[in-house]
């Protein structure tokens, strides 16, 4: 029958003499069985004979080096040798033990048979000197034709079955490396052991996440690693969290932090799966990690994006502004019976009232938003560049318009439009506005096409309109137009009896913001908040809160934190009615740091007590503004 499964039947015969390859040219030649005159023989003999021999390629090298470039060839080639005949006797040039050993540095697979006709030695001593015998046999002249067809089937044979087992060794390496490679994209810390609990398979997240390579788990014992395992892992104690949850780390999260190291815990939850063979025998059991903190820190961090989102509506809601005063109990009322109108509101009060506050409250209790909330001060804006800032402008529709703007009124579709200190707005510009508000499209600069609008128009102003209009300085029709419905804000002299609600406020919400512990304000300091008239209204209360809450040491906020124009008290000499500087807020801040580090003789503990900070937060203010300790 047909010799057929070998991928290769290269065959390379190295002699100097041209009647050894003469010979095997004839005995591995491809031949029929001769016919039998036996009729037993023939009874057992299929009626069309196949070929003895597979269709060997025979390579033909007369020296050691040819026989070197041949195989050296074929290796680049892709079609290597599987057999190679070396003589050891080749005259002139390297021997045949020489060759062999060449050949083995460029092929360590190639089979060899050495042809010698020394019949008083064995192989061991004719290449005595060569360290690799490995694939290594030899014939002794004269050689028969069947052996020669024998070893060269066998040879060849055993060469294909090796390169197919080793090519599914490569296979079944690449499979393993790309199972590793999933099971360590997972994230997930997976390990299987066996029915012994011996480790059998460990990805690198089960080896990072005990801090052990995959040769330190294989050392261990079962209680050197239960030991170990309970020594870095616990059961959280929290009566609503299942078993099966683990947490890194151990101590008192409270403790540690107080002591200012933060300890790193990560909480894990455990699943474990029983692994059967083909059979449904069980033979081991796979544990599986999942690292649950960050989706923890997600789901956290959705719940703190609802609770701003709620709290953001609840602040600029007419129920969430701070005062409970009849005054602000009025502008409520009016927030509350135009909110869900599209009327336009004209807001009106002295500056630091919090119009802007109120621009919002109407907003965010209207049906409009979830719409976009854009604010434009009129007065900030350069009278040349205020009409593209609200409607926009077309490429090269004047000098440096070097690409299209999209316009206030076209970004707020479906939401509030706020003009704030419309009163400053230029006469020029209160003309379009009109027609805006008439017509509800506006024309970009520079642009022909009409573009429909759908915002609604929120102004407020400081200035007396009225005046205004009659100098000429305002627009009587626009005036008429955006005064639909007006709020006036009143001063905060007018509600004094809000500034202790106000102050509260403002003293949580900025002691929170640098990380301070305060408890309240002090009697004393209260009056002072409640007999000063503020003149910068509501924003100045806010800021002087936020100055007082920085220089403040204590947990309550005394009257020498405050600024000292709200003190009727002033220096020997001193001009009560000259205004006194302002200091910067951040300069404020700078200098409540150096006077803790004096007064706590450079002690960072010291002072950031006294500052009602943490540690970690006074380092990183001192290095906001450059100070050292000293130390």
């Amino acid at each position: 029958m047909a010799m057929r499964g070998y991928r290769n039947h290269r065959v390379l015969i190295v002699d100097d003499q041209k009647e050894i390859h003469d010979d095997f040219v004839e005995m591995l030649t491809s031949s029929f069985a001769p016919s039998s005159t036996d009729g037993l023989t023939d009874a057992f003999v299929l009626e069309k004979d196949e070929p003895f021999l597979p269709e060997f390629e025979l390579l033909h090298a007369e020296s050691g080096e040819d026989a070197c470039e041949i195989i050296e060839a074929g290796r680049e080639s892709g079609r290597p040798v599987a057999v190679a005949y070396m003589d050891i006797r080749m005259p002139p040039g390297i021997d045949g033990v020489e060759a062999v050993r060449r050949v083995r540095r460029i092929d360590r697979d190639v089979e060899i048979v050495i042809m010698t006709a020394y019949t008083d030695k064995s192989l061991p001593e004719i290449v005595q000197d060569m360290e690799l015998l490995h694939k290594l046999l030899y014939v002794r002249k004269p050689f028969t034709r069947e052996e020669i067809q024998q070893i060269t089937l066998s040879l060849v044979g055993k060469w294909n079955v090796e390169q197919e087992l080793a090519e599914k060794r490569r296979q079944l390496t690449r499979s393993h490396q790309r199972l590793e490679a999933v099971l360590d994209a997972t994230g997930d810390a997976m390990a299987m052991y066996d029915s012994e609990e011996r480790l059998v398979f460990a990805n690198r997240g089960y080896e990072r996440m005990l801090g052990l390579s995959r040769s330190e788990l294989e050392k261990m014992s079962t209680g050197e690693f239960t030991a170990f395992f309970e020594q870095r892992f616990r059961e959280p104690d929290l009566p609503d969290v299942e078993s099966g949850f683990f947490i890194e780390g151990h101590g008192s999260v409270v403790q540690e932090a107080a002591a200012g190291a933060v300890p790193r815990q990560r909480l894990f939850y455990r699943s474990t799966a029983p692994v059967c063979d083909t059979g449904g025998d069980v033979i081991g059991e796979l544990f599986v990690y999942r690292d649950v903190s960050k989706e923890i820190e997600v789901e956290q961090m959705k719940a703190e994006v609802m609770r701003l989102r709620i709290e953001l509506e609840t602040t600029y809601s007419f129920s969430g502004m701070v005062g409970g005063s009849d005054p602000m109990k009025r502008v409520y009322a009016l927030v509350k019976q135009a909110a869900e109108s599209d009327i336009t509101v004209l807001i009106r009060g002295e500056s630091g009232t919090g119009k802007e506050l109120v621009a919002k409250s109407f907003h965010f209790n209207s049906l409009r938003k979830d719409g976009p909330f854009l604010a434009i001060n009129c007065a900030a804006i350069p009278e040349a560049l205020i009409e593209s800032e609200l409607f926009g402008h077309e490429k090269g529709s004047f000098t440096g318009a070097a690409k299209q703007r999209i316009g206030a009124f076209e970004r707020a579709r479906g939401g509030t439009v706020f003009l704030d200190e419309i009163g400053d707005m230029p006469p020029v510009l209160q003309a379009k506005l009109l027609r805006v508000l008439q017509e509800r499209e506006i024309q970009r600069v520079g642009g022909s096409i009409s573009i429909p609008v759908d915002v609604r128009v929120i102004a407020a102003t400081n200035k007396d309109l009225e005046s205004r209009v009659k100098s000429g300085d305002f627009r009587e029709d626009l005036y008429f137009r955006i005064a639909v419905f007006p709020v006036v804000v009143p001063p905060l002299r007018e509600h004094r009896e809000d500034i202790p609600l106000l102050a509260r406020h403002f003293l949580e919400k900025h002691a929170e913001r640098v990380e301070k512990s305060m408890n309240g304000i002090s009697n004393a300091a209260l009056r002072l908040l409640l007999q000063y008239d503020w003149p910068g209204n509501v924003r100045e209360l806010e800021n002087a809160i936020e100055r007082a809450v920085l220089l403040e040491t204590t947990e309550v906020l005394q009257v020498n934190s405050l600024p000292r124009q709200l003190s009727p008290i002033v220096d020997s000499g001193g001009d009560t009615t000259a205004p006194a500087s302002v200091l910067p807020l951040a300069e404020v801040e700078r200098q409540a740091l150096v006077h803790a580090l004096e007064v706590s003789a450079n002690n960072v503990s010291a002072a950031a007590r006294s500052l009602g900070l943490n540690r970690a937060t006074l380092y990183r203010k001192l290095k906001k503004y450059g100070l050292s300790t000293g130390n």
